[in-house]
């Protein structure tokens, strides 16, 4: 029954979108470099949250301008109470193929 009860802490659920939302949210709001926003997760990890997000900055930006926002915006999500670690992608466009295959020959 325990093992049931635990079972979406323990399989990687995603968020719910109102959550996403809120994520999204602070991510857009962050810095005004930020051009756009690729990706938003939030995944169960044990009772908290694993984030991953993908922001789009100037891809003119100087590398340690860059660094420091995608660092700062780490640092940010890792305050809210819910998220166990935060992981920030920083890429310069967003038309291109996802990054990690979806399948495996």
């Amino acid at each position: 029954m325990t093992v049931l009860e635990n079972v979406n802490s323990l399989v990687g659920k995603s968020a719910a979108p109102e959550y996403l939302q809120k994520l999204t949210y602070l991510c857009w709001n962050h810095h005004k470099a930020v051009r756009h926003i690729d990706t938003v997760r939030a995944y169960t990890f044990g009772s908290h949250y694993f984030v991953e997000v993908d922001i789009v900055l100037p891809a003119d930006m100087p590398l340690q301008e860059a660094h420091d926002i995608g660092e700062s915006l780490q640092e940010k999500l890792e305050l809210l109470p819910e998220i166990e670690r935060a992981f920030v992608h920083l890429d310069y466009e967003f038309s291109h193929k996802p990054e990690h295959a979806q399948a495996h020959s």
